[in-house]
């Protein structure tokens, strides 16, 4: 069943994708309205389902509206399939569009990278306009190409028809994943603990946090891998220190700097389970900020 509905909401992706006008990229808050009526199950199922997308690097998920509740505009995404033909089109696309509406608002004709570098420069200024949302797909299109053509092993057809097994397996026929469910109240008032904090309650990171204080950087990431220590740092809300270690350069591979922002995308979708992050908005508003700005020259 779980594989079935999976296939189906992929095969949505691709329709869309194959589009090719401004519609080309599904955005999850249609497109959950969409599969629901389609298919006939609730948002918890559709979000299990697009995580398993992602895990089986069927699709990429990427930002296109910030949240900003202030004036209750909240997050949306983006899907698009991770065939590398389908990311250059649709990149050219939005490239060549993202011209086209500078064009057509400002009346100045500019190439890509430097409405790029302008977006970055001024980011408060663009945020959720429409030059801001098309910004957002040409930019991360164009990582994603180069993304895929560095590890292109992982994105094959039998390794991402292997991965979906895998991924299918471990989930069981199970849509809703127990992270999923509202939390409930154990006896004695104690609620159980979030997925996000098991990394800070493991055996490893303890031995990490003990590390930390003796062994360089790099040999702390060569033990731990950079996943895990931004997973720590991101849930202690080190945010000053990711990123002054970006700044740095210290941490610089493109991918890594993809999956850290990624990871701040969806620490940031749950913020209405960790009210606290809200105190560090404009920590992690800098940290994004360096984070994109270190892109443009990652390898």
């Amino acid at each position: 069943m779980l594989e079935k509905l999976s296939e189906d909401v992929f095969k949505k992706i691709v329709e869309y994708n194959s589009k090719g006008n401004h519609a080309s990229i599904p955005h999850s808050d249609t497109f959950h309205k969409e599969i629901q009526s389609l298919l006939g199950i609730d948002y918890p199922d559709i979000d299990r389902i697009i995580e398993i997308l992602k895990d089986s690097h069927k699709i990429f998920s990427f930002e296109i509206i910030k949240e900003d509740k202030d004036n209750e505009i909240r997050q949306v995404n983006g899907y698009v399939e991770t065939d590398l033909q389908t990311i250059r089109k649709l990149k050219n696309f939005f490239q060549k569009l993202l011209m086209d509406e500078y064009e057509r608002q400002y009346s100045k004709r500019m190439l890509v990278h430097q409405i790029v570098k302008d977006i970055y420069a001024r980011s408060s200024f663009y945020k959720n306009t429409m030059i801001g949302q098309i910004g957002n797909k040409a930019i991360m299109l164009e990582e994603y190409e180069g993304f895929i053509e560095r590890n292109f092993t992982e994105f094959t057809d039998s390794w991402k028809s292997n991965k979906l097994k895998e991924v299918l397996q471990a989930t069981g026929d199970k849509l809703i994943a127990p992270e999923k469910k509202e939390p409930h109240v154990k006896e004695g008032g104690e609620e159980p603990r979030p997925a996000s904090q098991r990394a800070v309650d493991s055996p490893e990171y303890h031995s990490y946090a003990s590390d930390r204080t003796k062994q360089s950087l790099d040999k702390v990431l060569q033990i731990y891998g950079v996943e895990f220590f931004f997973r720590i740092n991101l849930r202690k809300y080190n945010f000053d220190l990711l990123r002054q270690i970006v700044e740095s350069g210290e941490i610089d591979r493109r991918t890594d700097l993809i999956m850290l922002k990624e990871m701040i995308q969806k620490m940031k979708s749950n913020i209405d389970k960790d009210r606290k992050l809200l105190d560090y908005s404009d920590k992690i508003y800098k940290l994004e900020r360096m984070i994109s700005r270190q892109m443009l020259y990652s390898r």
